[in-house]
């Protein structure tokens, strides 16, 4: 692996405000949340959110 680059974090190993982050890039580049990626990262938020309010 190449020293230099960092591997992708899996989104269910992401924290919100990771997750946040992600969903500005897609915005940015892709205009929409149509992709899969996007998607999942939708379904995660829901899921930190659910989790969040429980606590």
């Amino acid at each position: 692996m190449a020293e230099g680059k960092a591997k992708k974090k899996k989104i269910n190993k992401m924290t919100l405000e990771e997750i946040e982050e992600a969903l500005k890039k897609v915005q940015e580049h892709m205009k929409n949340f149509n992709s899969k990626y996007a998607q999942h990262l939708l379904r995660r938020k829901e899921e930190l959110l659910k989790y969040q309010n429980q606590s």
